[in-house]
C-alpha cells in the first residue's frame, strides 16, 4: 500500500516559503498583576515575541481604592487619568526588569475597572490578540470559587496559554 500524497507533502518550495513568512502569532496580549506568575507570562511571551515578530501588548488593570475616592472628595489633583499614567509607568518599569531592554518594544495599555475579567475582555476586544499569555497563580487549598484565570478564560473567545507562576510567600501588611 503506498502512502497518499497530501497537499502539504507535494506543494513546491516557493509556497513552503510564503507559509512560513506567516507569523502565527501577531499580537501577544499579557495580563498583568505584577505577581511571579505575571513575570513567567511576559517572559515567554517576549521568548515567542522574538521567535516570531509578534507584537506585545502588556495590560494592566489598577482597581478603584478608597484612597482615590477620598483624594478626589478632598478637592486633590488625583483623578482617572494619573491613575492610569501611574500604571503605565508601573508596566514599563515592569517589562525592563523583567526583560532587560523590553520597555521601548511592547505596547502598554492599562484600563481602571473594580472588575479584572470585565476589563481583560474589552483589552481582547480592543487589541485583537492572537493569543493571551496568562500567569496562574500555584493554590495549596481547594478553592470554593473559580480562580480568576479560569474566569478569564471562560470570558474571552481568543486562545490562552496558561502559565504557572512561582509560589509566592504570603505577606501580610499588618504584621
Amino acid at each position: 500500500m503506498a502512502p497518499h500524497d497530501t497537499p502539504l507533502e507535494t506543494c513546491d518550495v516557493a509556497a513552503r516559503a510564503d507559509v512560513s513568512s506567516v507569523t502565527p502569532f501577531e499580537r501577544l496580549l499579557v495580563p498583568v498583576d505584577f505577581s511571579s506568575a505575571a513575570r513567567a507570562a511576559f517572559e515567554l511571551a517576549m521568548r515567542m515575541a522574538q521567535r516570531w515578530g509578534s507584537e506585545v501588548v502588556l495590560f494592566h488593570v489598577p482597581r478603584g481604592e478608597e484612597n482615590d475616592e477620598f483624594l478626589e472628595r478632598t478637592g486633590g489633583a488625583w483623578g482617572r487619568s494619573d491613575v492610569i499614567g501611574q500604571a503605565v509607568e508601573h508596566l514599563q518599569r515592569f517589562a525592563e526588569a523583567v526583560v532587560p531592554g523590553s520597555a521601548q518594544q511592547v505596547v502598554i495599555d492599562a484600563e481602571r475597572d473594580d472588575d479584572p475579567v470585565r476589563a481583560v475582555a474589552r483589552a481582547c476586544a480592543r487589541h485583537a490578540p492572537s493569543v493571551v499569555v496568562l500567569g496562574t497563580h500555584a493554590h495549596d487549598r481547594p478553592r470554593w470559587r473559580r480562580s480568576r484565570a479560569e474566569r478569564i478564560v471562560r470570558e474571552i473567545s481568543c486562545p490562552v496559554v496558561l502559565v504557572r507562576g512561582e509560589r509566592e510567600a504570603h505577606m501580610d501588611a499588618d504584621t
